[in-house]
């Protein structure tokens, strides 16, 4: 995968472990997170999509898990080898 940058930034995903994609993918999170700028804020569909899930949970239908929470999830399914 190349990023559009000056200059172009090469990430070998193909090449990389789970657990290294998953590193890449909290360390670029926690990026974001401390500066959300206009260009980094979500899109606005997503309020959308936010806004559904809550009425869900609401209903009984689903289950509301934290960034954290999910995070530890993830890991532990990786460290498992399963993917969901």
């Amino acid at each position: 995968m190349t990023l559009a940058a000056n200059p172009p930034i090469e990430i070998p995903l193909e090449r990389m472990t789970g657990p290294q994609k998953w590193d890449l993918f909290q360390a670029l999170w926690e990026d974001l997170s401390g500066s959300m700028d206009d260009e980094a804020r979500s899109p606005d569909w997503h309020a959308d999509v936010l806004r559904e899930r809550l009425e869900r949970e609401e209903r009984g239908e689903a289950v509301w898990r934290g960034v954290d929470e999910t995070f530890d999830r993830i890991r532990a399914q990786i460290a498992h080898g399963r993917k969901n």
